[in-house]
C-alpha cells in the first residue's frame, strides 16, 4: 500500500473514522492534529490515531498522505498551510462536502486532490467514529488538472482501502449534486423539527407524539451546527436554487390538497413511489 504514514487534520467524526478505517486497512502510523485538544485526546483514546500531535509542522512531517477533515470554511487555509510545511512529497486530500471554491482556491497546489465521502452521521465527534463508516459508500474525488497521476492514484487507492468506492467528478457538478441529495435534506430536516418542536395543540406537544415517519425524516436534524452552517453558506447559491425548486413543488402539493384534486395527488404519490423503488 502506498500510504504507510498518514496524518489526519481534524479528529471529529469524519477524521477519526478515517483514522480507524486506515488502521483497519493496515496503515502503519496514523498521526492526528486538532486545535480542539479534547477531540484529539478522545481520538487517541479510541485508537483512531497512534500519536496525538499538537504542532502542525510536526504532525505532517514525513506523511505520505494528509487528510484534512476540518469544517469546509477552513479547508483551503489548512491545505495551503500543510503544503507550505510538507512540500510536494506529501499528497493532500480533504473530506469537505463542498468542492467548487476549495478546488478553485487550491488550483496551484498540485499535490492536492479534493475528496468527499458520501456518508456520515447525525452524531459528531470522535466518540461516534466507526471504522466501517465508508464501507460500500461513494467517495467523490475532484482532482485538479494540475494534480499528477501519482497523487490521484494514491488517494484513490487509499479510499478503496477504507472500503469506499472512488468516483471522479467535476467540482461544480459535485456541488450541484450534493446541494440536492445532501444539503437540501439537512435543511428540510431542520425546518421540520423546528416547526413540530414549537407546535402545541390543545396542550399536547406535537413532538411528544411523533412516530417513526417523523424520526426517519428528521434523523439528521441538528447535526453539528458549526459544520453544517459552514456547508450551507459555502454552497449557498446552489442550495438556494434547490430550495426554490422544492418551494415550487410544495406549492403544487398545497394546491392539490386545497382543491381536493385526488387524481393529481395519486399521480404525485405514485411518482414518488416509483423513484423510491429505483435501484441506486
Amino acid at each position: 500500500m502506498s500510504v504507510e504514514r498518514l496524518t489526519v487534520i481534524g479528529t471529529g467524526l469524519m477524521g477519526a473514522s478515517v483514522g480507524l478505517a486506515a488502521k483497519r486497512a493496515g496503515v502503519e502510523r496514523v498521526a492526528g492534529f486538532d486545535v480542539d485538544s479534547d477531540a484529539l485526546r478522545a481520538a487517541r483514546g479510541r485508537g483512531a490515531v497512534d500519536v496525538a500531535i499538537e504542532e502542525l509542522r510536526q504532525a505532517v512531517e514525513g506523511a505520505d498522505l494528509v487528510v484534512v477533515a476540518t469544517p469546509v470554511g477552513t479547508i483551503s487555509g489548512v491545505v495551503a498551510a500543510v503544503f507550505a510545511l510538507a512540500g510536494p512529497r506529501s499528497t493532500i486530500t480533504d473530506v469537505g462536502s463542498t468542492k467548487g471554491r476549495i478546488c478553485s482556491d487550491l488550483a496551484g497546489i498540485p499535490s492536492f486532490v479534493g475528496g468527499h465521502p458520501m456518508c456520515g452521521s447525525e452524531a459528531s465527534g470522535p466518540d461516534d467514529a466507526r471504522a466501517d463508516l465508508f464501507d460500500g459508500e461513494t467517495w467523490f474525488l475532484t482532482p485538479l488538472s494540475e494534480a499528477d497521476r501519482g497523487n490521484h492514484g494514491r488517494v484513490a487507492e487509499f479510499v478503496t482501502s477504507l472500503g469506499a468506492v472512488p468516483v471522479d467528478v467535476d467540482p461544480r457538478m459535485h456541488d450541484r449534486l450534493v446541494a440536492l441529495v445532501s444539503h437540501l435534506p439537512h435543511a428540510l430536516a431542520n425546518l421540520l423539527v423546528t416547526q413540530v418542536g414549537a407546535a402545541e395543540i390543545e396542550g399536547v406537544e406535537a413532538r411528544a407524539v411523533a412516530g417513526a415517519s417523523f424520526r426517519d425524516m428528521t434523523r439528521v436534524a441538528g447535526a453539528n451546527p458549526r459544520v453544517w452552517s459552514d456547508v450551507f453558506l459555502e454552497n449557498g447559491e446552489l442550495l438556494a436554487a434547490a430550495l426554490a425548486e422544492y418551494r415550487n413543488r410544495l406549492e403544487e402539493l398545497e394546491t392539490m390538497v386545497l382543491t381536493g384534486d385526488r387524481e393529481a395527488l395519486l399521480r404525485s404519490i405514485e411518482e414518488a413511489a416509483a423513484h423510491r423503488a429505483r435501484p441506486s
